[in-house]
């Protein structure tokens, strides 16, 4: 029915475009924060906040999210396959909150290395990386940082064109991966319409340096959606639908006996409003809502059916209101409200894993911008009270949360901040229940009742020179926490069904993690119309116990990548080389891993014709075919990264 009602929609609004519009409604401002108070320029690149837009994105060329990002300063991916979700700063699954247009995404890709982010990567708009103060408005689970998908269905903000077209096409040589997402808009009056739908279908990807494929890495997915706004320039009510159904494997050695299928499925209902107001300090109410289910099945083996269902639904609703300026020095402000229903598990084989769960969370947030004469002040705060529920146990926590940063210009171009946060996170239920195997990652778990809430203490120090073409950009943090909950292997194995699972139990230490990340761009010199740029990465990261001075686990490999770039009005080409250093500084029981390197190449062309607008690229993954295996990845031994590939991507705009 779903699939039907999508289907009528998008001919109706393809009926109605006009082909003298070739803007499109969808294309948000070259800033575009969620945020209900939104930052200056500035302050957004100063405190490590990043707007990865679709430009960028298509440079990625990525068959997920986690490695969409690993390439940024701070970002790694942890994953299987083509499961994969970001790290930040070393830290990752509930550490990192990840939402959708500013909303929770259900999916259970925190509690498993080979579970997907619930979201097709090719309908994605931009990725909105936030760290600091701005992360309390998303809930406990946003310790690390905050990554916003965007492919806004609810028009926020009044539309400043009526209608739209606008068809993406992809295509990648290793794994046949094909790839297609059509958007359409209408605007009538104070009304707009939105949808989207998309394909991804890809088979097992190329090896480096050899002719065979990966095996068991093939991946089918589908999604669409639709969202209907009334937007009057001052208040907004929107409601959205949108459904993701997949098909993939998880990557090992030759076989089927050695596959594991998944199949997820999620479908969300959200909605977003806002009212103007003028009473008292108050200057606009502001209400969200999400209503989201996700389940997967998971099948391994030759018609070894196990049973697995994971599940996650979540109920959440939002609430805040913007105030005014209390003092001269007071920019904006918000307070609110955050409650959050979740119910998670698994049934069947693995329901030991991720014991049936019922999560309810209470919160209350402010966020505060001020503007003294010598810096700018931004402060967030968040007390919230979790529940967490089986059928026999239950756990209550109360952490808090504060977050400062102070930003100064100290001459044209250059500016410095410091910021500092407090953070507590409470555990989660696979940290806390946890009681048996999990099949394709080839543990068994164990949960501890005992564990208390995470504190972290974060300093993070930051230099931006930004004039023209020539930027740098330099942070450095040194977070302690407290309490730092680990899931290590403690050197045992457990046979489950003839088989040998590493046995992974959750304690507690002290834990200390610091960290150097520079980037920047040069405008070298100019060749007729075209600029002539140098950019450069660069990240160093260590984490490790405070009482023994043992490595962390799943530390991310420190990396640098350096590129040239030609660039005009119409032209883009880069070339970039990308190089992960030796991991030899690992946690007990798990081995290092050797460096590997790459080199990227692309060539993207804008332009006009015919009444369409839209760009074309052409580029080369691992040019050079090197063979490259990461850290983090959950079966390293047995998986490799992706070869040689050639792609080709195709944007138009009507």
């Amino acid at each position: 029915m779903y699939k039907i009602v999508t289907l009528i929609l998008t001919i109706l609004l393809a009926a109605n475009v006009n082909a003298e519009k070739l803007e499109s409604i969808f294309v948000a401002p070259d800033v575009f924060i969620t945020s209900k108070i939104k930052p200056s320029t500035e302050y957004e690149s100063d405190r490590g906040n990043i707007l990865f837009d679709s430009h960028e994105l298509e440079k990625s060329k990525k068959y997920s999210i986690g490695q969409m990002l690993k390439d940024l300063p701070g970002i790694a991916s942890q994953g299987l396959g083509n499961a994969s979700r970001p790290i930040i700063r070393g830290l990752g699954n509930s550490r990192v909150k990840i939402l959708q247009n500013s909303s929770s995404l259900s999916d259970v890709s925190e509690f498993g290395e080979d579970h997907i982010v619930g979201y097709d990567p090719i309908l994605i708009d931009k990725i909105e990386i936030i760290k600091g103060p701005g992360t309390l408005l998303y809930g406990n689970n946003g310790f690390a940082g905050v990554v916003n998908i965007i492919n806004p269905l609810i028009a926020v903000d009044k539309p400043l064109l009526d209608q739209k077209i606008q068809l993406d096409f992809g295509y990648k040589t290793s794994g046949g991966e094909l790839g297609t997402a059509l958007k359409l808009g209408k605007s009538v009056d104070n009304f707009t319409v939105r949808g989207s739908g998309s394909l991804l279908s890809a088979g097992p990807y190329d090896l480096a340096n050899v002719s065979t494929k990966q095996a068991n890495s093939s991946k089918f997915m589908t999604s669409g959606g639709i969202g209907i706004t009334y937007n009057d320039g001052q208040n907004h009510l929107g409601v959205s639908l949108d459904k993701l159904e997949a098909v993939y494997q998880n990557p090992g050695p030759e076989g089927e006996e050695n596959m594991t299928s998944l199949n997820p499925t999620r479908n969300t209902i959200n909605f977003d409003s806002s009212l103007a107001l003028d009473y008292l300090i108050f200057e606009k109410f502001n209400l969200e809502g999400t209503v989201s289910e996700y389940n997967h099945a998971e099948r391994t083996g030759d018609g070894n059916n196990h049973n697995i269902t994971f599940f996650n639904d979540i109920y959440e609703i939002k609430t805040s209101l913007n105030h005014r300026s209390l003092f001269n020095q007071n920019e904006e402000g918000l307070l609110g409200f955050h409650f959050m229903n979740k119910n998670q598990g698994a049934t069947g084989a693995e329901e030991g894993h991720l014991t049936p769960t019922k999560t309810n969370s209470f919160a209350l947030f402010a966020l505060e911008k001020l503007k003294f004469d010598l810096f700018d002040l931004d402060l967030g705060g968040r007390i919230e009270s979790v529940n967490l529920k089986t059928t026999q146990h239950e756990r209550g926590f109360f952490p808090a949360a504060f977050s400062s940063t102070a930003k100064r210009e100290i001459m044209p171009n250059n500016s410095v901040f410091i910021g500092f946060d407090f953070t507590q996170r409470a555990p989660n239920a696979v940290e806390l229940f946890a009681d048996g195997p999990h099949h394709a990652l080839e543990n068994v778990e164990t949960g501890n009742l005992n564990l208390e809430k995470e504190s972290s203490y974060n300093v993070t120090l930051g230099y931006n020179y930004d004039e023209n073409l020539n930027k740098i950009k330099i942070e450095g943090y040194y977070n302690y926490i407290n309490d730092f909950i680990a899931a290590d292997r403690n050197g045992n194995t457990q046979n489950v069904e003839g088989e040998d699972f590493n046995v992974v139990i959750h304690d507690q230490y002290n834990a200390l993690f610091t960290g150097v990340e520079l980037s920047g761009q040069y405008g070298i010199t100019k060749l007729d119309d075209f600029d002539f740029l140098a950019n450069f990465v660069g990240e160093l990261l260590k984490g490790y116990r405070t009482s023994n001075d043992k490595a962390i686990t799943r530390i991310p490999q420190s990396k640098v990548n350096v590129g040239l770039q030609l660039i005009n009005e119409e032209w883009d080409t880069n070339l970039r080389y990308y190089h992960y250093f030796d991991k030899e500084f690992t946690g007990p029981f798990y081995t290092r891993t050797g460096g590997h390197s790459r080199l990227d190449f692309d060539l993207t062309k804008d332009f006009i014709y015919s009444g369409l607008s839209g760009h074309a690229m052409f580029s080369a993954t691992n040019l050079l075919d090197t063979v490259g295996r990461d850290h983090l990845e959950a079966k390293k031994g047995q998986v490799q990264l992706p070869g040689r590939s050639f792609n080709f991507m195709l944007k138009l705009f009507y």
